[in-house]
């Protein structure tokens, strides 16, 4: 059994189990996805109230507030909601940190801020939400011209209050307009689509936006030693052709022109894949042949990482974070061995319970195959954007 040890921060109070494995920490959850906008942590805690005065002191303090002493919540309005834990104030907005310890293996597994307490006998739950809520719940009006996706994304995670980490620079965008009917997530999440990137928030609390091109394992787990569970599900791939068009066509006058009406877009229109099973999409912020190419490549390979997914479950790994890339050997079913690509990650641990991690994951996994396919995707993006 591996020893589990955990440091957690809110504000002005903070616990280590190495220094002290008595403490009021309860259990503690840490959550994260690509596809979902949800992420963040949860903390239980056993904080009793402090003990109240006696009636004495009840007394005292009556006749000094009669007699306008002390002076508590005089000119400010009222005081914000707040709850002590072992004499620390903790109130909405305060900055959570996790860092676990699963024998050999230490690192950060989340950095959020309060968004909700909730208060019974004897517990206290804390509940912190990463950046990904504030892009959620950001709306902007605002116009971009000849950016690229990623100075796009950055000034709007900016406007939204939210760190930025890794973002690559992606295609420039002649036009772009972010406007209030849509979040800034959800503006963003459309431009990294186009551009084949992973949009997520990392254990330090900022967006990254990167193409996957993993061809080689960041974790290894063999099925009898790390592996706890793991469920697999191969689907046949709904579209083997990708056909983008982009608002119309400006590729041929240059992409500082306005399109026009054209009556034949096969010139213009971008292509992956090939085969009777597919997939036309229209989209007006593609406005170059490259574009609309480079947008039909990330699709189709999109739709083909996502026809491999699945849920594994391990001893616990704090080492294991979005994007990256694992594989899974010695299991008997050879279907389940592969190479696959972290897409959630949830770290469980409580006292009753120990330390477990949570992984779900896409990706060409399975068999022999997998570093080749997921190689050759790589390759394909990688030609598609010309390098």
């Amino acid at each position: 059994m591996q020893k589990v040890d955990y440091k957690v921060s809110i504000a002005g109070w903070s616990v280590d189990s190495t220094q002290d494995p008595k403490t009021e920490l309860v259990e503690l959850e840490t959550f994260a996805s690509m596809d979902s906008p949800v992420s963040g942590c949860r903390i239980a805690l056993y904080a009793p109230p402090a003990a109240q005065p006696g009636l004495l002191q009840q007394a005292i303090g009556a006749a000094g507030s009669a007699l306008g002493l002390g002076g508590a919540g005089a000119a400010g309005g009222p005081p914000a909601f707040s709850v002590d834990v072992r004499g620390q104030k903790v109130k909405f907005g305060d900055s959570i940190s996790i860092e676990l310890t699963a024998g050999d293996n230490s690192d950060a597994v989340s950095k959020a801020d309060v968004q909700s307490i909730q208060s019974s006998f004897g517990l206290t739950a804390i509940t912190g939400a990463t950046g990904m809520q504030k892009l959620a719940a950001t709306r902007v009006n605002q116009v971009y011209s000849n950016q690229t996706f990623g100075q796009i994304a950055k000034d709007l995670a900016g406007q939204a209050s939210a760190d930025t980490g890794n973002i690559e620079d992606g295609s420039t965008y002649p036009y772009f307009v972010a406007h209030e009917s849509r979040s800034v997530l959800a503006h963003i999440r459309e431009l990294a689509s186009l551009e084949g990137m992973d949009l997520y928030f990392d254990s330090s609390n900022q967006l990254n936006a990167a193409t996957f091109q993993k061809t080689s394992a960041d974790h290894t787990f063999y099925f009898g030693i790390d592996i706890l569970d793991l469920e697999l599900l191969n689907v046949d791939a709904p579209a083997e052709h990708v056909m983008v068009y982009g608002e119309s066509p400006a590729s041929n006058q240059g992409s500082d022109t306005w399109p026009w009406l054209a009556k034949d877009l096969s010139p213009f229109r971008g292509e992956a894949g090939q085969g009777a099973r597919l997939l036309a999409v229209g989209d007006r912020a593609v406005r170059t042949k490259d574009g609309a190419g480079k947008y039909a490549t990330s699709k189709l390979g999109a739709i083909q990482d996502h026809s491999a997914s699945g849920r594994l479950s391990l001893m616990g790994n704090p080492k294991v974070q979005l994007g990256d890339a694992f594989e899974v050997k010695s299991a008997k079913q050879p279907e389940l061995n592969g190479l696959f690509k972290v897409t959630s990650v949830r770290h469980s641990f409580s006292k009753s319970q120990g330390y477990r991690t949570i992984v779900g994951f896409s990706g060409q996994g399975g068999a022999l195959q997998a570093g080749n396919l997921l190689g050759q995707a790589a390759g394909q993006l990688a030609g598609a954007v010309g390098l």
